[in-house]
């Protein structure tokens, strides 16, 4: 496991088998339950605070950690520093998962908040290891790159949200009354989940995105002057949001609630203007094509869509959800829980998926022309997405939707497992190819 060149395969490998356990498949289970019971609530929100969680560190992390490993020092012309030290990391973060989910479901029974607590330092450690780690092949490169900048907030907040999650864990399950925990949850929730969302995985992805897409696909370079949007514009709008929601739910300055409409739409502009600076839907050469490409585009497109029903928000809650249904509280969780599936799926996860279809077969030695095409992935994770999209949406107006929303968990977890099969058939031939 000292080998520099195959450490990712160890982090995504673990990644995968968080899928299938603590993460989609959990998550499906979940939503079969909400659709069963007709009832966003139905459910322990311990679970929903475990499996969250499982699939923002486990998932989502394990592969930011892999990748990182073994991709940017190959992008700046380097070698990792302390690959030892680095390969610690993913045992730190495995036993600090499954010790945080056992607290989640186990509380408030004794010792829920002594192990969560603990889940949590032993997290941030593994984390400030892996910035560490980084950092320093970072200072050792002979190439930079334009990604540098976004790669390095994108550790920033991963350092944040690694601090804040013992926090988070202790605010969301000790309160001693269904007052305080609504109070908790409504208030540091939202913009918990940005950083962990926003903050690590799309600032890591636009990073990534700089990189491959100008020299992988041959796609236009951004100007300089969009990258630093990016960077400066992207990162402050998500350092303001986080700051303005809270500020207007522990204030009740309804105020920061409307100046947070200024995040909006600058992600809003980000989404859309990022795949216009590289003309990502231009023709490119034969050779520059291969599986992943569809996947890129898709989840670029489904970022457009997160960012549009993001901004479109605040109407939708006014306008549509209050006079039709009749309510007082002027907040859909249906409608929210859309909008960050079309972030964490459709873009989040159609990159992951993308990038690691590009990235196994090539650093193993394998030939594209004899890769899966991944297709029946695609079709499936794009129509359970959309499914679970658009019926989560109708349950705020027809009941009847609920009796079709657990059925997309299950679409994407065969989505998933089909690429996850084919993800271990290409790490095993690459292995084959380096002993023969």
């Amino acid at each position: 496991m000292n080998n520099n060149h195959t450490i990712h395969h160890y982090f995504f490998i673990s990644a995968l088998v968080t899928i299938f356990t603590l993460g989609c498949m959990w998550g499906a289970i979940n939503l079969l339950m909400i659709g069963l019971e007709e009832n966003f609530h139905s459910i322990d929100y311990s679970w929903v605070l475990a499996h969250g969680h499982a699939m923002v560190f486990g998932f989502v992390g394990l592969f930011i950690m892999g990748f990182s490993y073994r991709a940017l020092p190959h992008f700046m012309n380097t070698t990792l520093w302390k690959p030892q030290l680095a390969v610690s990391t993913l045992p730190l973060m495995i036993f600090g998962i499954l010790l945080q989910a056992y607290a989640h479901v186990i509380a408030p029974r004794q010792p829920y908040l002594l192990l969560g607590i603990s889940a949590g330092i032993i997290q941030i450690i593994a984390v400030v290891i892996f910035a560490l780690v980084i950092a320093r092949t970072m200072q050792s490169a002979t190439t930079r790159g334009s990604s540098a900048g976004l790669s390095i907030a994108a550790l920033g907040w991963f350092l944040i949200a690694a601090i804040l999650n013992p926090v988070i864990f202790w605010l969301f399950e000790s309160p001693s009354t269904q007052e305080e925990f609504l109070f908790n949850v409504s208030s540091f929730n939202i913009p918990y989940r940005d950083i962990q969302t926003l903050g690590i995985a799309v600032m890591m992805i636009l990073g990534v995105s700089l990189h491959i897409l100008p020299h992988a696909y041959g796609f236009r370079e951004p100007t300089k002057r969009w990258r630093n949007f990016l960077l400066w514009g992207v990162n402050g709008a998500i350092l303001f949001g986080v700051i303005s929601f809270t500020a207007g739910m522990t204030t009740g300055v309804h105020w920061w609630h409307a100046a947070n409409g200024i995040t909006y739409i600058i992600l809003l502009v980000a989404a859309i203007g990022t795949p216009i600076q590289f003309r990502l839907f231009s023709k490119v050469q034969s050779g520059n094509s291969d599986r992943s490409l569809k996947f890129i585009r898709a989840a670029y497109i489904w970022f457009i869509v997160a960012m549009l029903l993001l901004a479109f928000g605040p109407y939708y809650m006014f306008g549509i959800y209050l006079p039709m249904t009749g309510g007082e509280n002027p907040f859909s969780h249906a409608y929210f829980g859309a909008y960050r599936h079309a972030l964490t799926v459709g873009f989040i996860m159609m990159m992951i998926v993308a990038v690691s279809s590009k990235i196994i077969p090539g650093f193993a030695g394998v030939d594209f022309r004899k890769t899966n095409s991944l297709w029946s992935v695609f079709i499936l994770l794009n129509l359970g997405n959309t499914w679970r999209i658009t019926s989560q949406i109708l349950t705020d107006f027809y009941p009847e939707a609920f009796s079709f929303i657990g059925v997309s968990g299950f679409i994407e977890l065969i989505a998933l497992g089909l690429w996850g099969y084919e993800m271990i058939r290409n790490i095993k031939a690459g292995k084959h190819i380096r002993i023969n």
